[in-house]
């Protein structure tokens, strides 16, 4: 009983030994850091909401956005099919767009703080040497929206490829939206549409 015992105690020590490092992996790794960056970033944005000012909130939130996703290649996705038809004056021209829109949509709804707390739940790895951090918004009242981050290495670096916000990806979203304009009314249609949006984002409520 007695070697029992000691026995089971070395397989704990060195169980503990080999899942140590791996759970410091996951605490400190770099696609967290993303995510836990900008979600801290999203928090001081919200509590200073009011005094900020659409101006404010867009300008503390343009940098870290711009280093947290990959646009040029979340761009390209939700262009769809139509994007290799694109000249590349076109590409640069929906590059900036779609980049514009991502900060006047993130400066509009990020604008008010209640108490709002983001906890980082978990990551794992995906195919394609890509990664998922999943996290939590959640409410003074208990209630949680959970946000799948997807994350990919460019240039070295981790950056967001996709947001899933409880099961609905926001790049399904925007590919479904963005192709049927373009198949519907032409690419000209689509920036203006695009920057139709920012504008009215920018108006301050």
């Amino acid at each position: 009983m007695l070697w029992g015992n000691q026995f089971a105690a070395r397989i704990t020590v060195v169980l503990f030994a080999l899942l140590l490092p791996l759970q410091w992996a996951q605490a400190g790794s770099p696609a967290r850091s993303v995510v836990e960056r900008l979600d801290s970033r999203l928090l001081e944005v919200m509590r200073e909401g009011d005094a900020l000012g659409y101006q404010g909130r867009h300008a503390r939130l343009e940098p870290v956005l711009r280093q947290s996703f990959d646009l040029p290649y979340i761009t390209r996705l939700v262009s769809g099919r139509h994007w290799k038809g694109w000249s590349e004056s076109q590409r640069t021209k929906m590059v900036e767009a779609f980049s514009r829109l991502t900060f006047a949509t993130y400066a509009d709804r990020f604008d008010t703080y209640d108490g709002e707390q983001f906890k980082v739940a978990a990551e794992r790895p995906l195919k394609r040497q890509r990664v998922l951090v999943r996290c939590q918004l959640v409410k003074p009242d208990g209630e949680a929206i959970q946000l799948d981050y997807v994350l990919h290495r460019v240039a070295g670096q981790w950056r967001i490829v996709n947001v899933v916000a409880d099961g609905v990806s926001d790049l399904s979203m925007r590919r479904a939206e963005y192709t049927a304009v373009i198949k519907r009314d032409g690419f000209d249609a689509l920036i203006t549409q695009l920057n139709n949006k920012i504008v009215v984002y920018a108006r301050e409520k």
